[in-house]
């Protein structure tokens, strides 16, 4: 994608309109402040980010290509080691994004920069920040300073508060068409084709997903397992279904991994229960689960459309749960009792 004489060759497998403003942006040397990346996981949102930042830091234009790749900036941004770009995410075993890391972060982003560049601060799962973190987030979003961008990045925006969001610039990723990803795995990766097609379908728009599905052999057989243990879940009896949420979960899980893995496992459940509701609409070439089609059309057998929305409600409500900090185990218990 070329603007003017600079080509813009981010890595990006749909929503090109967000590399479009980006780079129109860069060309015409109108950066904002503070950007929110909103959107779905995997759908290359930190990618995007990190791209936009090697571009504002990169020391030669010279080739018409940002960023470069070659000069010093580039090299040290490709590694991370870049003085200028500051990334924080949540401790795994912690709940939010502190205080003190977002102290540290503005304390960094306050420096003197190398070169007179820019200096870009990445937030991974803006939505975990703390209260606390995001009032001293705010002070610094008030006074924004010359040459400094922070880019939030979130799966859930309406979790920002709106003094937070009525601040930034917000670009929106959404989930990209099967084809375009099917093409891409075919393409860029030399998927076969019936994998590309399960893939595709499979990552519910996230090309990033589909890639981990197509490369991580481990990680598809442990997401198989667990589809596998949810379809007897809906089809066994209670005994069996409280069996298997101690095998889904486990005694060693504890803390905010149990919570993330309650999570999937719902979200995984809530994919099923779409996929029953085609079953029964005869809509079979619409699943997204088209490898367990056969186990999906034996299960199809003990739920009609009003149990599926039922269960759907309920699983929407496991969620709710969730947020309200719910043991995750105690969740997924009312929805076995519940079915």
């Amino acid at each position: 994608m070329k603007m003017g004489k600079i080509k813009f060759n981010w890595p990006l497998v749909g929503n090109r309109h967000i590399i479009e403003f980006l780079a129109k942006s860069i060309s015409n040397n109108k950066i904002t402040g503070s950007y929110i990346f909103t959107g779905p996981d995997n759908l290359g949102k930190t990618t995007v980010a990190n791209y936009f930042a090697r571009s504002l830091i990169c020391q030669d234009t010279t080739k018409g290509i940002l960023p470069c790749g070659i000069c010093p900036s580039c090299q040290q941004a490709k590694k991370g080691i870049h003085g200028d770009i500051t990334l924080i995410k949540k401790d795994k075993d912690k709940k939010n994004i502190s205080i003190e890391q977002i102290r540290d972060f503005i304390r960094t982003l306050g420096l003197s920069s190398f070169l007179n560049s820019y200096k870009i601060g990445i937030i991974k799962h803006a939505e975990s920040l703390s209260l606390e973190a995001f009032n001293a987030l705010l002070k610094t979003l008030e006074e924004p300073k010359i040459k400094v961008v922070i880019i939030l990045i979130t799966a859930d925006r309406e979790a920002l508060p709106p003094t937070i969001i009525s601040r930034s610039q917000i670009l929106r990723f959404y989930p990209v068409a099967n084809d375009v990803i099917y093409d891409y795995l075919i393409k860029q990766y030399g998927a076969s084709r019936s994998a590309a097609k399960n893939f595709s379908r499979l990552c519910l728009g996230r090309p990033a997903l589909a890639v981990k599905f197509f490369e991580d052999k481990d990680f598809l057989e442990n997401y198989k397992n667990r589809v596998n243990a949810l379809l007897n879940f809906f089809n066994g009896d209670l005994n069996e279904r409280l069996a298997i949420i101690e095998q889904l979960i486990g005694k060693e899980v504890r803390g905010q991994e149990s919570v993330k893995l309650t999570i999937r496992l719902i979200e995984i459940c809530q994919g099923l229960i779409r996929d029953l509701m085609l079953v029964e609409f005869n809509q079979a070439d619409l699943i997204q689960h088209q490898l367990f089609e056969k186990e999906l059309n034996r299960v199809s057998s003990k739920f009609n459309l009003a149990k599926l929305l039922a269960l759907a409600s309920l699983l929407k409500q496991a969620k709710e749960f969730i947020k309200f900090n719910v043991n995750p185990k105690l969740v997924l218990e009312n929805v076995a009792f519940n079915i």
